[in-house]
């Protein structure tokens, strides 16, 4: 006799006691296939079909006696105080038992999917996430936005499609929206040493407008900025042997403003008058160091041309069409890296040849496509239906990540500066080069404001670098 494989499950009461269940095999052994499960046991492969019939079963039968889960969130519990779920020790293989609404949320997730013609394997994480939560929180009252994002850091999880198909069923209690730029001066506070996080978080609540005098709140992204730049020095102080930001003096910010240069060091100084001046309102220290410091010491500079090699092929060395769309957008209609950004699908208006570029706050501009652009801009579009036909994203320049998100994002500004980065361009430098280049050949400001909607100032300001001897200096613009 031969022995090649030993019963798992006995479903059918036949295990001997103290015995092991045998398969003859003397003169079948040799039309027998043998194969090499992951234990590295042999077992004939009519044996291991019949062991994964009942490794089967045995499951199933498993699964039918879980119990519901003792959590369930339920409509209209009201929470008595808020305490965050670890979700760090959940063991998927010993799930509860899923309801029937839990269990439709499911499958009408997993239609979802392949209604919008996504891949099953890469979305297995999405998944797997929606049915740990609808096993342990069933699905009578909306999950908390808080949840999903905390089982998704666990590993081989995924909260994205969850928090999007949640919120477009009604099913999403979603949490207080979190900025990215905030989160990230935040970041940067918790990291000082510990005698200066204090007065960091204080001084970016007073920049937000939550400090003990009301106040005007400040961009996000100016507030990041300001605790980028003003970081590096606190810890220079701290390594310094500075343990309290009231010893800061008056030398010691000129001394940090020393080795900085130009614009840099303006806008060094004026993330450090902000610091100490919002310190001094908070009562944090005696006196303001940077009183003294003026922000405006540097002369505002012009703007300068690029090399005339910089630009020679670089249209042919640009992969895909809607890199070369953001550098014909950048280099031809001067467009800078916010303008694209916003830019919508409804703006473009290919039977007029237009393309109309909304600025909060200002005046709408058009610009009219010449043949290159109309040409990139009806490929994009062609591109962008064939790879993402159920896209909803209302916005023309779309990526992998924003073309699928329900939520309807724009594309980050690294999506549009990193493939020009790649050729050691940007976005701005191309916007400033074709500004420039325009007004050397004409020395009216109104010229520029009509073909690129600048303000006054900034037009005015072109036409003085390119024509620095017909211009005189303006005084307001030191």
């Amino acid at each position: 006799m031969l022995l090649l494989a030993e019963t798992e499950y006995d479903l059918d009461g036949i295990a001997l006691i103290g015995g092991d269940q045998l398969w003859f095999g003397d003169p079948w052994a040799p039309r027998l296939r043998t194969t090499q499960n992951r234990a590295g046991e042999q077992s004939g492969l009519y044996a291991r079909r019949r062991l994964h019939v009942k490794r089967r079963a045995v499951v199933r039968a498993s699964k039918a006696g879980r119990p519901v889960s003792a959590y369930l969130a339920l409509p209209g519990q009201l929470e008595l105080f808020h305490v965050v779920r670890d979700w760090s020790r959940v063991d998927e293989r010993r799930l509860p038992a899923m309801t029937e609404p839990a269990r439709e949320v499911l499958d009408g997730f997993v239609a979802h999917i392949r209604r919008r013609g996504w891949k099953m394997g890469p979305l297995g994480p999405s998944i797997r996430t929606l049915r740990v939560l609808l096993a342990y929180l069933g699905a009578a009252a909306p999950l908390l936005e808080e949840d999903v994002r905390l089982l998704a850091r666990q590993h081989n999880f995924s909260g994205a499609r969850v928090i999007n198909y949640l919120r477009l069923t009604g099913l999403l209690a979603a949490g207080q929206k979190a900025d990215a730029y905030l989160a990230r001066a935040r970041r940067v506070a918790d990291e000082m040493p510990a005698p200066y996080a204090g007065p960091v978080h204080r001084w970016i609540d007073v920049l937000c407008g939550h400090g003990s005098r009301r106040s005007w709140p400040m961009a996000p992204s100016t507030i990041a900025a300001y605790t980028r730049l003003a970081g590096p020095s606190l810890h220079t102080w701290y390594d310094a042997g500075i343990t309290d930001l009231r010893s800061v003096t008056h030398a010691h910010i000129e001394k940090a403003l020393e080795p900085v240069k130009g614009e840099a060091a303006k806008s060094l100084a004026t993330a450090l008058r902000s610091l100490f001046r919002a310190l001094k309102r908070e009562k944090l220290i005696f006196r303001d160091p940077s009183r003294l410091i003026s922000p405006t010491a540097s002369a505002r500079r012009l703007p300068v041309p690029l090399p005339e090699d910089h630009l020679q092929g670089v249209l042919e060395r640009i992969t895909g069409t809607r890199n070369k769309l953001i550098f014909v957008l950048a280099a031809v209609h001067a467009l800078s890296t916010h303008d694209q950004r916003r830019l919508l699908l409804d703006d473009l208006d290919r039977s007029r040849g237009r393309l109309l570029v909304r600025r909060p706050g200002r005046l709408e501009h058009t610009i009219y496509l010449d043949e290159l652009t109309f040409r990139l801009a009806t490929a994009w579009l062609s591109e962008r239906a064939r790879r993402w036909p159920s896209s909803t994203n209302p916005y023309l320049l779309v990526t992998a990540r924003t073309a699928v998100d329900d939520s309807h994002p724009r594309s980050c500004p690294e999506a549009i500066n990193k493939p020009l980065r790649r050729l050691a361009l940007q976005a701005g430098r191309l916007r400033a080069d074709r500004i420039l280049d325009e007004a050397r050949h004409t020395a009216d400001p109104v010229h520029l404001i009509r073909l690129f909607g600048l303000s006054p100032i900034t037009a005015t300001k072109y036409v003085r670098a390119a024509h620095p001897a017909g211009t005189h200096t303006d005084p307001t613009s030191a």
